[in-house]
């Protein structure tokens, strides 16, 4: 698990539970859609219960320009979380 994963299960199991860009332009906005990517992932592993995302559009290109986690850590996304914390 990168660190970046780790970081975000940190956020979610700390009660942060929406995600935005700092920007809606440029880097910020391209940085995000890695963030919201590894909330999907994290998702598919079963780590956190769900990922709702809402996609906004610039010069015709879609971008994810929120995401909310509803329902926080699963028990295996806990237990992971102990786990990385335990090898620090």
């Amino acid at each position: 698990m990168t660190s970046a994963d780790l970081h975000l299960l940190e956020q979610i199991a700390s009660g942060v539970v929406i995600f935005e860009p700092f920007s809606r332009r440029g880097r910020q906005l391209l940085e995000f859609q890695a963030t919201v990517a590894r909330l999907l992932e994290m998702h598919q592993q079963g780590f956190v219960r769900q990922v709702w995302t809402q996609k906004g559009e610039i010069a015709g290109t879609e971008y994810y320009d929120l995401a909310v986690v509803r329902g926080g850590l699963t028990e295996e996304g806990e237990q992971m979380l102990a786990r990385q914390r335990a090898g620090e």
